[in-house]
């Protein structure tokens, strides 16, 4: 396996932003780096260079790409300028690593009705979920997408004269996540509370999601035992619309890092060569880490 990083050669003007934050250019322009496989045999990841570089004048804001790929990408492309180092990584189980993931998150679930199941986004799985649970609580229609239930629950809440259930379970959600510690929760107006709420739906829906990962991948989360709570965090959510795939059609990227535990070395490391999760022709799955 080869470990490599890419950037734009500085006399190819403005291509950067042809390919920076579109995922699937990227990946047709890094696979040329390969010209001898039919099939993808790289999974990567996009960054924005933050330092300037001898040899790149310039190239602080533009993307740098990470790739781990099975053979060696080639050096002499006159687009990219490539470094690249075989990458064989020896690790121990106990190990404790530092880690960065860019990842698609979801959840297959069966649809009503339905006897196969289908991936569902985990974040809008889990905040659905919750307002047709409030809605429900409420004896008010739960059908109709994320936005007009929501709306509903904010005009069913200004008209119900007692909803002091409704907002201790939502308190409850909040307090369950240590992270919101200093949210003045006592004063917020409804809406806010229900944004509140629902940002702490997903981010414990995001690690159930990565735990559950590691669970099957050989690595474990790590707890601080100073602070009692896992160095892990999720952030960055973006939906990435693919128009080209249809009108709906598009995918969710989530940033998470923080620590790990090697547990199974030989399934750990087949998930740094193999990535983790879907839409990897996107940017997604590439697990950067680092010894502590």
């Amino acid at each position: 396996m080869y470990f490599s990083r890419i950037r734009i050669r500085p006399d190819v003007r403005d291509l950067h932003l042809l390919v920076s934050g579109n995922g699937y250019g990227a990946h047709q322009l890094l696979w040329k780096l390969f010209p001898g496989d039919e099939k993808r045999s790289f999974i990567f990841r996009e960054e924005v260079a933050r330092e300037q570089m001898p040899f790149h004048k310039g190239v602080k804001g533009e993307p740098v790409f990470y790739l781990v790929s099975g053979s060696q990408p080639i050096f002499d492309h006159p687009i990219f300028a490539v470094e690249s180092k075989t990458y064989a990584p020896k690790l121990a189980n106990g190990e404790r690593l530092a880690f960065r993931l860019r990842a698609n998150p979801t959840i297959a679930r069966k649809g009503e009705g339905k006897k196969n199941s289908s991936r569902h986004d985990v974040v809008m799985d889990a905040q659905y979920h919750l307002l047709r649970e409030i809605a429900a609580d409420m004896s008010i229609s739960t059908l109709g997408d994320k936005s007009k239930i929501k709306k509903s629950i904010i005009e069913a809440w200004r008209q119900i004269a007692n909803s002091q259930g409704t907002e201790e379970r939502l308190l409850g959600i909040i307090a369950e996540n240590d992270r919101y510690a200093e949210v003045p929760i006592t004063s917020l107006k409804p809406f806010e509370l229900l944004d509140w709420a629902l940002k702490a739906q997903m981010d414990k829906a995001l690690e159930t999601w990565f735990a559950g990962k590691c669970e099957r991948l050989g690595c474990a989360m790590v707890w601080d035992d100073l602070k009692r709570r896992l160095k892990f965090q999720a952030e960055g959510y973006q939906w990435h619309a693919l128009p080209r795939k249809g009108k709906d059609a598009g995918f969710s990227s989530v940033d998470f890092e923080g620590e790990i535990e090697v547990m199974d070395t030989e399934l750990f490391t087949k998930a740094l060569f193999d990535g983790i999760g879907p839409a990897k022709g996107f940017g997604c799955g590439l697990m950067l880490v680092r010894r502590l």
